[in-house]
């Protein structure tokens, strides 16, 4: 079909297909980065673009970078492409000068034939991505070269006014969802500043009657909790199609899931049928106010993450290989309370210094069973664990609505492009 689904009043006549190299100019020319003025360039490489957005965030200068390789330059006016697989769908319109890694191409719009933010939106398709895709696959490297980028057939308005008509309302979708993302990092750093005075009690709650709560007190992590036994289940033994039990893996403790853990808002894979050599016990079968703690990780950022279960359904859900779970003693912790506990700063202090290892970094329960915890009253742990609470839902109520915008963007790429 050469006539898109979704079209603004006033325009007419078929979409023109065209080669993307009779469109866009690709850079070609490698400057060196050690020597100026590309050395206090600002450098961009495709880890600092979000997949599918193009969004570019972290931006420094190349010499930062200590990387000697080739580099290409660009101008305002281009758009960064990253030609490595999987990332053919990293993309970004800096608008200032700069250089960007061997992995990028510099790309610009041909005058008077394409517009630059058409172009853009363009390459943000779906289509584009997986048509770049499928050409890349042909050669044994895993990245798409110049010839076949240029090969690429793209349907285009025959006149500017309607490419620009579409470039326009497509960006202030994007600026809609730009707003919408700022609203969110807006609400995590209100959410570190809240947690830094409510956990080194710069910040107090008061009993109903306005009289304080009792001092904190220290008490050892094995004073306040017993430790249970986990399985040792890999990933190749769970799925996400279904069963019975679902097993909670350390590396989604690492990547995903929240402090306050919620079985049915998680995405967690179940234990495949056969995988277990023998029946689990009650006491194994995680419950309201168990702490799960990741035991192992490459690096010190997530090296005994933990997350505290909220809410779970009876006998459904389990800790499996390299987590650890902590059962609170008597009624010491409020509910919610120890998953942002685990998280605060001086927690994930004290255990980065106790993890061990090189390549792999470990924590055990004796160790873990020496750190500190400073608890307040129960009473005031929940109330801080209310207030957290309710910014979390904040910053997820928000997130949902940068995903739907996201998701109406991509209806509209698909309605509005050939």
């Amino acid at each position: 079909m050469s006539v898109p689904r979704l079209r603004f009043p006033g325009f007419v006549g078929v979409w023109e297909e065209k080669a993307f190299g009779a469109i866009a100019t690709i850079g070609n020319g490698q400057v060196d980065p050690k020597i100026e003025p590309f050395a206090s360039m600002p450098h961009i490489s495709p880890d600092r673009i979000e997949s599918g957005t193009g969004n570019l965030e972290g931006v420094k200068a190349a010499k930062e970078d200590g990387i000697i390789s080739g580099k290409y330059a660009f101008d305002k006016n281009a758009i960064v492409y990253s030609k490595i697989r999987p990332n053919l769908n990293k993309l970004a319109k800096p608008g200032y000068d700069g250089i960007c890694s061997a992995d990028m191409y510099p790309i610009w719009a041909v005058d008077g034939v394409i517009s630059i933010d058409f172009l853009f939106h363009i390459m943000l398709d779906e289509r584009f991505v997986s048509d770049a895709t499928s050409v890349s696959m042909r050669t044994g490297m895993p990245k798409i070269n110049r010839p076949d980028l240029c090969s690429l057939k793209i349907s285009i308005p025959q006149t500017l006014p309607e490419q620009k008509k579409i470039a326009a309302f497509l960006g202030v979708v994007d600026a809609k969802i730009a707003a919408l993302r700022a609203r969110v990092l807006g609400l995590q750093t209100y959410k570190r500043g809240l947690m830094q005075a409510l956990f080194s009690q710069s910040l107090r709650f008061t009993k109903p009657d306005g009289s304080t709560f009792p001092d904190w007190e220290e008490k050892r992590l094995g004073e306040v909790f017993d430790w249970i036994k986990t399985n040792n289940l890999s990933r190749e033994f769970l799925n996400y199609e279904g069963g019975e039990v679902q097993n909670i893996h350390y590396g989604d403790i690492h990547t995903k899931f929240k402090a306050n853990f919620t079985q049915d808002a998680e995405q967690v894979p179940f234990i495949s049928e056969g995988a277990l050599l023998k029946d689990i016990t009650d006491e194994e079968f995680c419950r309201l106010g168990d702490v799960v703690i990741a035991d192992a990780s490459e690096d010190y950022a997530d090296v005994g993450k933990a997350i505290e279960i909220v809410q779970v359904r009876g006998r459904s859900l389990v800790a499996g290989l390299h987590t650890y779970i902590a059962r609170p003693k008597g009624k010491m912790v409020a509910l919610g309370f120890a998953g942002y506990l685990f998280r605060t700063a001086v927690m994930r202090k004290q255990i980065m210094r106790i993890a061990q290892g090189i390549s792999v970094l470990g924590i055990s329960k004796p160790n873990l069973s020496k750190l500190k915890l400073h608890l307040p009253h129960p009473d005031e742990q929940a109330k801080i664990a209310e207030a957290l609470q309710a910014i979390d839902a904040k910053i997820a109520a928000v997130q949902l609505q940068v995903a739907r915008m996201q998701d109406f963007k991509k209806g509209l790429l698909q309605q509005m492009f050939v």
